[in-house]
């Protein structure tokens, strides 16, 4: 799948200021960057009121999508809080990293903005797959620190530990939003049955990608 690193924080520590620079630096780079932000009082108003998506959404349609020549827009209702491996998955497929704004739990490894203005503990340790931070503090912890304005070091550190000799798996596979590790010779096995079998028998090898979905019932 596509490598997932979360930006954590209390609030007001400037996690989403971070985030700015970084996907500037990163796009800058030639890196192609898809952003999810946790929000933590659900469920969420979105478009503007009184827009046809909107009407539609509030009359009760359980997905809404919106389309536009160069954007596409989907909102649909869930029965509870998604697995962030389930929504990279299912929203954010061509792109190299995911960055998201929040979710301090979850295996993700994690980058936490810190302030000492705002004299507090971290929220996050080793356990929760903590990789680094960013703070005008001195911390004593055995993992990389970085200023509040040391974007290029950052993301130098982002591109080496998480970028850098990276391949994506040529099929991700998910059950119950959880992913399933394949092995590289099941990978190329399963691609190859399944692209014979959209292509009526021939090997689509080079061809577009192909999203299958099994309906079932979610855990």
């Amino acid at each position: 799948m596509v490598p997932i690193l979360s930006i954590v924080g209390r609030s007001n520590s400037g996690k989403t200021t971070l985030l700015e620079k970084l996907i500037r630096e990163l796009t800058q780079r030639g890196c192609r960057i898809g952003t999810i932000k946790h929000h933590f009082h659900g469920p969420v108003e979105v478009d503007v009121p009184g827009k046809d998506s909107w009407r539609h959404k509030r009359a009760g349609a359980r997905v809404v999508a919106l389309s536009a020549p160069e954007t596409l827009f989907v909102v649909r209702d869930t029965a509870g809080e998604l697995p962030l491996e389930l929504i990279a998955h299912q929203a954010l497929f061509e792109v190299d990293l995911i960055l998201t704004e929040g979710f301090k739990s979850g295996s993700a490894p994690k980058i936490e903005v810190s302030r000492a203005a705002q004299d507090a503990p971290l929220l996050c340790g080793p356990e929760d797959h903590l990789a680094a931070i960013v703070s005008d503090r001195d911390l004593a912890l055995a993992i990389p620190r970085f200023g509040l304005d040391e974007v290029s070091p950052l993301a130098d550190f982002i591109e080496r530990e998480f970028l850098k000799g990276a391949r994506p798996s040529l099929v991700d596979v998910l059950v119950g939003g959880r992913p399933v590790a394949l092995d590289a010779q099941t990978q190329e096995i399963l691609a190859r049955v399944v692209r014979s079998l959209v292509g009526d028998c021939r090997d689509l090898g080079g061809g577009p990608p192909v999203d299958l979905r099994i309906r079932g019932q979610m855990p």
